[in-house]
């Protein structure tokens, strides 16, 4: 394939995908979807156990793993205080989730950023 041809399939393929990808963006921050996926962790509710943590970065958050439960991402110094084993709670129509470890109760808002949001989009 020479140069020209190579040019010429990429800005098609550009033009293909960069639509798309706008489209995909503008539908994630719509007021239907931010609102969609606010309540759908609200209404989430689970009593497990954290059954897998998984340390991939030194700095952001960290998935764990629970028994009979989601999997969370988690900041930094919160997985560093749970230990496998560590309960973790969520009632339903809460943003918060309870850790139960060996440090004693952990409150964490879990669910702040998307309630920030879907009330910015309340006041517009």
């Amino acid at each position: 394939m020479n140069d020209k041809d190579f040019k010429r399939a990429r800005n098609i393929i550009l033009g293909i995908f960069v639509p798309i990808i706008g489209l995909i963006i503008w539908f994630l921050n719509t007021d239907y979807h931010i609102k969609k996926e606010y309540l759908k962790f609200k209404e989430l509710g689970f009593n497990a156990t954290v059954s897998a943590k998984f340390d991939e970065n030194p700095v952001r958050a960290n998935l764990i793993y629970l028994k009979n439960g989601p999997q969370l991402k988690v900041y930094r110094k919160l997985f560093d205080q749970l230990k496998i084993g560590d309960s973790v709670v969520k009632k339903v129509n809460s943003d918060s989730i309870f850790f139960y470890s060996s440090n004693g109760l952990i409150i964490d808002d879990y669910n702040q950023f998307l309630r920030k949001k879907y009330l910015k989009t309340l006041e517009q």
